[in-house]
């Protein structure tokens, strides 16, 4: 080795201080983190309004729908309380009936009672005559029964109003 002004090569190597680039792979790791988080947050903000669109018609249209449903199921309710009143008003017509046979039927027993008592050598004439009252009573029966009935069939008609 040559000494150069008292200086020997090997030993000025030795005691060189190394000469940096700049370049490591942990600033490189860094910068690469940095850069990636940086490009996300700026992705997050830049996308908030969009985001923020979505979930405003997400909820508009929840919203539609339910007003919808709310609406139909309106509909619904007003249809069935209608078909509630129309049984509850057959049925009240069907019970008037029945209160009218069971009249009819108090009536003729009661008056077949006194036509025996009065005269009970009559009894048979008595009986052919509350045969009679009887089947003018079982035909307005039958009448008031069949009226009601047409009526409750010409109201579940399509055509019937709702």
């Amino acid at each position: 080795m040559a000494v150069v002004l008292g200086f020997s090569l090997a030993a000025a190597a030795a005691k060189a201080v190394p000469v940096s680039t700049g370049f490591t792979w942990t600033t490189a790791a860094v910068g690469l983190l940095n850069l990636l988080v940086g490009g996300v947050l700026v992705a997050i903000i830049k996308s908030r309004p969009a985001l923020k669109k979505i979930a405003n018609e997400r909820e508009a249209n929840l919203l539609n729908e339910r007003a919808e449903e709310m609406e139909a199921m309106r509909q619904r309710i007003a249809k069935l309380e209608k078909k509630g009143e129309f049984k509850e008003a057959l049925h009240q017509a069907e019970r008037a009936v029945d209160r009218h046979r069971i009249n009819n039927l108090d009536q003729c027993l009661t008056a077949f009672l006194m036509m025996v008592k009065k005269n009970p050598d009559d009894a048979a004439t008595a009986a052919a005559m509350i045969e009679e009252m009887r089947a003018q009573q079982i035909a307005r029966e039958k009448q008031e029964a069949g009226a009601i009935h047409a009526a409750a069939i010409a109201a579940t008609k399509p055509g019937a109003p709702e």
